[in-house]
């Protein structure tokens, strides 16, 4: 969602106007002041691995978009899907912290990932035999 680099390299926008937004993927600085960054870029692709993670679930499925806004913006963060593992779950919400500046770079959260690959996951972050009897029960 970032647009222009400062001269520092540093990409930010504020957006002024009535477009529409993915209000479920916004960090509450964007949300709040139109604010653009590639911390908000970390903060939509932590929504973006939550996502994954539960095979393509919408973010906040009982929310509204005025409610989605209001309770980010009052510290409320997607919860850990079940058959997700703990060690995935940690890099994801890092990336909704409060404090963009507490955000991780997008090379650390490449780092980070690529070691949970590595580690002893041997590729099962995501219990998807848990997933599939949740969805039928």
């Amino acid at each position: 969602m970032s647009r222009f680099a400062n001269e520092d390299g540093e990409v930010i926008e504020t957006r002024h106007g009535r477009n529409a937004l993915p209000i479920r993927w916004m960090a509450p600085e964007s949300l709040i002041y139109s604010l653009f960054t590639t911390k908000t870029d970390v903060w939509s692709f932590g929504i973006l691995m939550w996502e994954i993670v539960t095979l393509g679930s919408t973010p906040y499925p009982d929310m509204t978009a005025r409610e989605v806004m209001r309770n980010v913006q009052n510290g409320y963060r997607l919860e850990r899907p079940s058959h997700c593992r703990s060690e995935l779950f940690r890099v994801i919400s890092r990336c909704w912290h409060a404090d963009p500046d507490r955000r991780p770079e997008f090379q650390t959260l490449r780092r980070d990932l690529a070691q949970l690959l590595e580690d002893n996951m041997n590729g099962h972050y995501v219990d998807l035999e848990s997933f599939a009897s949740e969805c039928t029960d």
